[in-house]
């Protein structure tokens, strides 16, 4: 029994610790967040948040998610699984987050269309640096990206706006230009 309770200690400090390393914090739009599954990227957050960087079907349904956080190229095999019957997430219910590299600006309004398709619930964009550091992130508003703080806004493949954002955030506003829309399309 000693040693089985000096295992666990021995485990919860490394979850600790293994918390405290990692580099950059989830920014949810909902507090407090639920039960959100981060696929692909190591990332702080608050309770709730569960890292799964090398996920497989069978870890995400045991995490039960509320919602789901990750790359395109993660939320896309979910999709594929969940459409195939391969994987159920029956309490999906929240908004998704996106992440895009910055270098790939802002996802089209039809990859935005898709993920609604295949999950039923909002998605917002964050887009996040080459090391998973939040760089800019998606209001409720849906009028653009605030720039997350200390992140360089020269890294951005966006202009600033001169009005402010009509969710009354005081984070600069950025925003596509006309021809990058157009493309988006």
């Amino acid at each position: 029994m000693e040693h089985a309770l000096e295992e666990l200690r021995k485990a919860l400090d490394l979850a600790r610790r293994h918390r405290r390393e990692a580099k950059h914090a989830l920014h949810y739009p909902l507090y407090p967040a639920p039960r959100v599954a981060v696929l692909g990227l190591e990332l702080a957050g608050p309770a709730g948040v569960h890292c799964l960087v090398d996920w497989t079907p069978e870890k995400l349904a045991d995490l039960r998610p509320q919602a789901l956080a990750g790359w395109w190229n993660d939320l896309e095999e979910v999709a594929r699984r969940l459409m195939e019957g391969g994987l159920e997430l029956p309490d999906l219910q929240f908004p998704i987050l996106v992440f895009s590299h910055v270098n790939s600006g802002p996802l089209p309004r039809r990859s935005h269309d898709l993920l609604w398709d295949w999950f039923r619930v909002p998605t917002y964009e964050q887009i996040r640096g080459s090391g998973g550091e939040l760089i800019a992130y998606e209001c409720a508003a849906r009028d653009g990206f605030h720039l997350a703080a200390g992140a360089d806004p020269s890294s951005l493949p966006l202009g600033r706006s001169a009005e402010p954002c009509r969710c009354g955030s005081p984070a600069p506003l950025y925003r596509a230009g006309a021809a990058v829309r157009a493309m988006a399309r």
